[in-house]
């Protein structure tokens, strides 16, 4: 199920992360990635509690930096984010999204659903190819 939250400008990236779990009904044991910005132990333990693994980047805090099993661990997070990270910049590059005039939360809302709904309508050739190349084999 696609979940698209839209939030003011002073609202930090994490904030809904919480709420978009409980919309986006994710199944148990599903890995959720993300990046530093949302390493808290609120969100570790919300993720624990519904039984989804924790994908979290880890955070050096200050006069504490990461151990190394840390660091890789943020690497191998890394990987399996790259694919979110391509596509937000597939988005910029293709449809200028790379700054949100703030026009009323409604209004940025239908235009972050319309966004992805036209970067998946320019993927879906392509997708379509690779399938039937698939069911081919």
């Amino acid at each position: 199920m696609l979940a698209v939250e839209t939030t003011a400008a002073n609202c930090h990236d994490s904030k809904p992360l919480l709420d978009l779990l409980d919309k986006a009904n994710i199944q148990v044991g599903t890995h959720i990635h993300a990046n530093k910005a949302y390493s808290s132990q609120k969100h570790r333990d919300a993720l624990k509690s519904r039984g989804m693994k924790n994908g979290i980047q880890d955070k050096a805090t200050k006069n504490n930096p990461l151990s190394p099993r840390q660091l890789q661990r943020n690497r191998l997070i890394t990987k399996a984010r790259y694919v979110v990270e391509r596509t937000l910049g597939s988005q910029a590059r293709r449809f200028n999204a790379k700054i949100l005039r703030y026009c009323g939360s409604a209004k940025a809302h239908a235009w972050h659903i319309l966004l992805a709904i036209a970067y998946n309508l320019k993927r879906l050739p392509k997708l379509f190819v690779e399938r039937q190349m698939i069911t081919q084999i």
